[in-house]
């Protein structure tokens, strides 16, 4: 009886939960494949153009139904704003924000279950293993003919993702005609 006295307090000791590290989840930052949509002043009173953004990591693939294959990092940006005489985001800076001025873009948010805004999907082996809602970040655009180059600094709970897009993006027109 007297050695389980003794052993009783180190097995509470082994037990007890490890302080959570506050590192960032481990996501492919290099980004390399992505298609930017068009949406036109989607929304009724705002005079903006209002573009997404969805890039991919190199290991992501689609099947012949779109599905998503593979594994690696998908960073969705739903609601970038832009003036009207724009249909894609111009060299410069955006910040994160819920004003819809020019050069600005929705933060992530969980609505209904879904995520919304800026987001980081961890996908692994075609299934999504975690996602990450995003605020205060921001993300800086340039362009050299063809090839955009994008670097993010992306906020989640005090954690930073540092993401890099350089590529061609393909371009969806989905406004509405007039």
């Amino acid at each position: 009886m007297r050695k389980f006295l003794y052993i009783l307090p180190l097995l509470f000791l082994a037990c007890t939960a490890k302080k959570s590290s506050e590192q960032p989840e481990v996501l492919q930052s290099e980004l390399t494949q992505g298609t930017i949509t068009c949406y036109g002043a989607y929304y009724k009173g705002l005079e903006r153009n209002v573009v997404s953004l969805d890039l991919y990591s190199k290991d992501i693939s689609f099947d012949s139904l779109g599905y998503v294959q593979g594994s690696g990092t998908n960073l969705y940006l739903s609601d970038i704003f832009l003036p009207l005489t724009d249909t894609v985001p111009a060299a410069g800076t955006y910040k994160c924000d819920t004003t819809a001025a020019v050069n600005t873009f929705l933060p992530g948010m969980d609505f209904e279950g879904n995520p919304t805004g800026t987001y980081l999907l961890k996908i692994d082996d075609a299934k999504i293993s975690s996602i990450i809602l995003c605020s205060d970040s921001s993300f800086v655009v340039s362009q050299t003919g063809d090839i955009t180059d994008i670097q993010f600094n992306l906020i989640s709970d005090k954690k930073q993702y540092k993401l890099h897009f350089h590529g061609v993006l393909k371009y969806e027109d989905k406004r509405q005609p007039l």
